[in-house]
């Protein structure tokens, strides 16, 4: 159980770029860096796309991102990272199943083939997750089966960036906390958390396909790619998304002109918050913000 919850700490935040927009692909731009300025600004904040499971490295190929990164006051992130077994113990609550079990839950034949899968791709039996939530165990096994490069040397970008900025003195900001966003993961019906389960299992050569190319997208920095992949998402329905995505976008874009307003801030979400008309990039233009690509020199 405390391995399956670690796991599940180390991949939270790449729900960002998993969970997307059903409406067409907007032309935001190919971009994974913004500058966002105008409306009395003294000095531009930067908008980041980011996803958990590149490295750090992933910023030498990217100059720019360290330049605005070092020129920002203020690092925000889409929740504070704490070390792994603060924010493990903040999660655990919200991820067990209260007064029953999944050996329970599903059908014994149903229960056969999670454990056969879960087993086979991660090691754990599924006994030893028995009483988490489905959307935990399916959270774990997509830890497993997407691509990544993250190590101990290289370790995954968004919370590389909060670590850098806590050493060098900036302070670091979280649009929403971590309960709230394990909320958004853990607190869906529990037949519809089962239903996606078992869809992951059952369609998991198109989840490996995507999820790869979603990867490879995303390291060449291509916005609009993800965001026509993201459009046509066989996974959420239009009342997830709206959860998953667009009310949270709503909140942070609300959020985002009071600390921008107080110096430079270096803005680090995942990535498929940024494109589409209710993406933030087209929400802080609608707020009355210029935002642009930019490389910086």
């Amino acid at each position: 159980m405390k391995k399956a919850i670690a796991i599940v700490v180390a991949f939270l935040t790449t729900l960002g770029i998993q969970a997307q927009t059903t409406s067409k692909p907007a032309a935001s731009g190919n971009a994974l860096l913004w500058e966002v300025s105008g409306k009395g600004l003294k000095a531009p904040s930067y908008l980041f796309g980011t996803y958990h499971l590149v490295g750090k490295d992933f910023t030498d190929s990217l100059p720019a991102l360290m330049q605005a990164f070092d020129r920002s006051k203020t690092v925000v992130g889409e929740v504070i990272m704490d070390g792994e077994m603060e924010m493990a113990q903040k999660l655990m609550p919200l991820m067990l199943l209260k007064g029953t079990t999944l050996d329970k839950l599903f059908t014994s034949a149903e229960f056969a083939l999670v454990d056969s899968f879960v087993s086979k791709k991660t090691g754990i039996p599924m006994m030893a997750l028995n009483g988490l939530k489905p959307a935990a165990v399916q959270l774990t096994l997509i830890s497993f089966l997407a691509p990544k490069n993250i190590s101990p040397t290289n370790p995954a970008l968004d919370m590389y960036l909060q670590s850098e900025a806590k050493k060098r003195g900036k302070e670091v900001v979280g649009l929403e906390t971590l309960e709230s966003q394990a909320a958004v993961l853990f607190d869906g019906p529990i037949d519809r958390q089962k239903e996606s389960l078992l869809k992951t299992i059952r369609e998991n050569d198109r989840v490996v396909s995507e999820m790869k190319k979603l990867f490879e997208d995303y390291k060449r920095g291509d916005l609009r790619a993800l965001e026509a992949a993201f459009a046509d998402s066989k996974d959420y329905t239009p009342e997830e998304i709206e959860t998953l995505l667009y009310n949270r976008n709503r909140n942070w874009a609300k959020q985002i002109p009071a600390i921008i307003t107080k110096g430079p801030a270096f803005i680090a979400v995942g990535a498929g918050h940024l494109p589409g008309n209710e993406g933030l990039i087209s929400l802080l233009r609608k707020a009355g913000y210029t935002v642009r690509a930019t490389a910086l020199k």
